[in-house]
């Protein structure tokens, strides 16, 4: 009397157990490709990199031109060759450096950064010239021009739009 059987047998089960090598080979593979695209994407590039300090020198003129509308105190902003600091009005009559100021503290740009051009008043500036934050809310029209590389980015500035980080236009005069 034969029996047969229904199910896998006990070869079958021990053969079908585990990957070929083909398969790991495959997936060992598309896992490398997603870590090589994940990596290129969590690198930074100088336009982001200039981008990004250009963000947060707007945002800390913001906060220093509400500072002096708040305090009823002029301040200025002056740019060197590797950073910035705010100056506020003391009582002589002179800007002197805010030291003691978490947010208005000096401050070094990023590394490779660098303040290519300022332009006040529509005048580009070949000597240090302060950005005056007046009490009032008003200011000359500035640009400060940030760059790395060929990469740059613009914190622009005016009585009607405020200050903000742009893209510098490229290719064309403003109007």
């Amino acid at each position: 009397m034969s029996r047969k059987r229904v199910g896998p047998t006990l070869g079958s089960l021990l053969a079908s157990r585990g990957f070929t090598l083909i398969e790991l080979v495959v997936v060992v593979l598309l896992l490398s490709i997603i870590i090589g695209m994940v990596a290129i994407n969590l690198g930074t590039d100088d336009t982001s990199e200039v981008r990004d300090e250009a963000d947060r020198l707007a945002l800390l003129m913001n906060a220093a031109q509400q500072d002096a509308i708040l305090d009823g105190q002029v301040l200025a902003l002056t740019l060197e060759e590797g950073g910035y600091h705010f100056l506020r009005l003391n009582d002589a009559g002179t800007l002197a450096p805010i030291i003691r100021d978490e947010l208005l503290r000096p401050r070094e740009l990023a590394p490779g950064i660098t303040v290519s051009a300022i332009e006040i008043a529509g005048n580009e500036q070949q000597e240090q010239r302060a950005i005056l934050l007046q009490p009032s809310g008003e200011m000359e029209d500035f640009s400060i021009t940030l760059s790395k590389g060929t990469a740059r980015w613009q914190i622009k500035g005016s009585l009607n739009e405020g200050i903000r980080s742009v893209a510098p236009q490229t290719g064309h005069a403003e109007s």
